[in-house]
């Protein structure tokens, strides 16, 4: 993930959830690693329900950068962090961020629906992600975030503009990999899970 007070933290931490079951029936060991302290870790656990014995927290982004996951925009930069995040926001050095905003806000008629059940989006139809779900859900994300932002929010602000991605490994090989181009670029899960397969074919 990216740092715990990250929305593509919560959202990717949110769907990551409801894929466990099926990921863990598939032999997949999950291992969730996000940027800040173990308190931010705990924190985001238990703010969003989130299994604590999955959860590991990097505290210097040593990690992140290992792996060559993207460091934003400008990472030499000698600037606050908050000021380099304007720019990504608008999709400078965050390739898709502007274009998955709108799609928060229009739909996405080739992705699921956000919510489940009877909600008020029931009236746009069924079996697609409605205009204004998934902006509704980041707005509520935000919501929770906000007045936490202290207890989450990674000690070294320099983390705020590190990206994530995930990784699929059988044993040392990786069989998958995203990187995050950017905000709220994050990986897709059923992509990782269609990989799954592959691994239960390779041999011993």
């Amino acid at each position: 993930m990216t740092h715990f007070a990250d929305l593509s933290s919560w959202e990717l931490a949110q769907k990551l959830m409801k894929k466990l079951p099926e990921l863990q029936a598939r032999g997949v060991k999950v291992v969730v690693i996000g940027l800040g302290s173990v308190g931010n870790a705990r924190r985001f656990a238990e703010v969003l329900s989130f299994p604590l014995d999955l959860l590991h927290a990097d505290s210097t982004g040593a990690m992140y950068r290992a792996l060559g996951f993207s460091q934003g925009f400008a990472p030499n930069a000698n600037v606050s962090p908050y000021l380099k995040l304007l720019p990504m926001l608008m999709g400078i050095g965050s390739p898709g961020t502007i274009q998955e905003v709108l799609r928060g806000y229009i739909g996405d008629r080739s992705a699921k629906p956000v919510f489940e059940g009877s909600t008020p989006f029931n009236i746009l139809g069924g079996g697609y992600q409605r205009p204004f779900e998934l902006a509704t859900l980041r707005l509520s994300n935000m919501i929770g975030i906000l007045p936490k932002w202290s207890e989450l929010c990674p000690p070294d602000e320099a983390l705020l503009t590190q990206q994530g991605g995930s990784l699929l490994f059988r044993g040392d090989q990786v069989i998958f990999r995203h990187t995050d181009s950017g905000i709220l670029k994050y990986t897709d899960l059923d992509a990782l899970l269609a990989a799954v397969p592959a691994v239960q074919m390779l041999p011993n």
